[in-house]
């Protein structure tokens, strides 16, 4: 599994163990829009991750993955929505903010934005929190070849021809 696809998921489970209002309507791989009897809802996905070399060696990035959270609810009026998507804006970001397994997985969150909607193109006045979080993390590819499982040397000095041996195993897994 892609490292952004895990951050992805343990974003969902954090919202759903966070007693959102959404409940257990959090999203990972489902198509929009939502349907208004499935409101409040939310909706996650990773857009985009892009990553930065940390230099000519082993292949290693710094790489930052956007989380990108759609919360969608309803209510009777558009004030009423509004109101309702602060406090909807206010708890996912707490669920996220303060889970301990999604911190523990990155490095930081290097960016948070959130915007607000309000539609009522229909008869249902629907709301829509977007946020978008840049978690960064640092992923290292593992060089070719085949493992490197001792070190077998004997150091030598001018006026001693055997000075000291060295040897040096490495744990198999």
């Amino acid at each position: 599994m892609l490292y952004r696809s895990f951050l992805r998921d343990l974003a969902a489970e954090a919202l759903t163990a966070a007693e959102t209002i959404a409940g257990e309507n959090v999203f990972t791989a489902r198509s929009l829009p939502i349907k208004a009897d499935l409101l409040p809802a939310i909706y996650l996905q990773v857009p985009e991750d892009r990553g930065e070399s940390a230099g000519r060696f082993q292949p290693q990035f710094t790489r930052v993955s956007t989380l990108a959270i759609r919360g969608k609810l309803k209510a009777a009026t558009p004030m009423d929505v509004e109101l309702a998507l602060e406090g909807f804006a206010e708890q996912i970001e707490l669920a996220l903010m303060t889970n301990v397994r999604l911190q523990e997985a990155i490095t930081q969150v290097t960016e948070l934005t959130t915007s607000i909607v309000v539609s009522s193109d229909q008869s249902d006045h629907i709301g829509e929190v977007r946020m978008i979080l840049g978690l960064e993390y640092i992923e290292t590819y593992p060089p070719p070849g085949t493992p490197l499982a001792e070190i077998d040397a004997t150091l030598f000095s001018p006026d001693n021809p055997a000075f000291a041996a060295l040897r040096v195993d490495f744990p198999t897994d």
